[in-house]
């Protein structure tokens, strides 16, 4: 019995965004349906992916300094602004829990002269914003703002 492989040959689409199309020599063309973006910027964020796997395992104390574990809402909203942020094509500088069973996330512009922290507590979320001078300044963060905060972090300086 031939092997099969000797069976299959491969054709490659002429769109760069859809998979190779499989065959089976005589027989009619069967096409894959996974669509793969060719983005420069895969896996934007998979190092903070793996860092809210992380803090998901983490149990209460455990800095040893009587620390409150993330709980599950935190870091269900943790990954939904993660991956809202790599669609988008921006990136997170730093993930971090802290102490009361919050997430903080750093996002910095390219410079790294400017950085927006968003802090996820349970019952709420702050913006920190860290100007390239002057004072830092919080707000409450709502998500409606995320595409102003994403525009002054990216902004040019003047």
């Amino acid at each position: 019995m031939p092997a099969l492989i000797d069976n299959y040959t491969t054709a490659t689409s002429a769109n760069p965004l859809v998979a190779n199309a499989w065959h089976k020599t005589n027989v009619e063309i069967i096409y894959s349906s996974i669509v793969i973006a060719l983005h420069q910027q895969i896996g934007l964020n998979s190092r903070i992916h793996k860092l809210l796997n992380e803090f998901s395992q983490l149990q209460n104390n455990w800095d040893e300094d009587d620390a409150i574990a993330p709980s599950g809402k935190v870091i269900q909203i943790a990954r939904y602004i993660t991956n809202l942020l790599e669609k988008h094509g921006q990136s997170i500088f730093h993930a971090a829990p802290g102490p009361n069973g919050e997430i903080m996330l750093d996002i910095r512009n390219k410079q790294k002269n400017r950085s927006l922290e968003i802090i996820l507590y349970l019952n709420r979320c702050v913006a920190v914003a860290f100007p390239e001078t002057g004072r830092p300044f919080q707000k409450e963060f709502d998500f409606n703002d995320l595409p102003n905060h994403l525009a002054w972090l990216n902004r040019e300086a003047v």
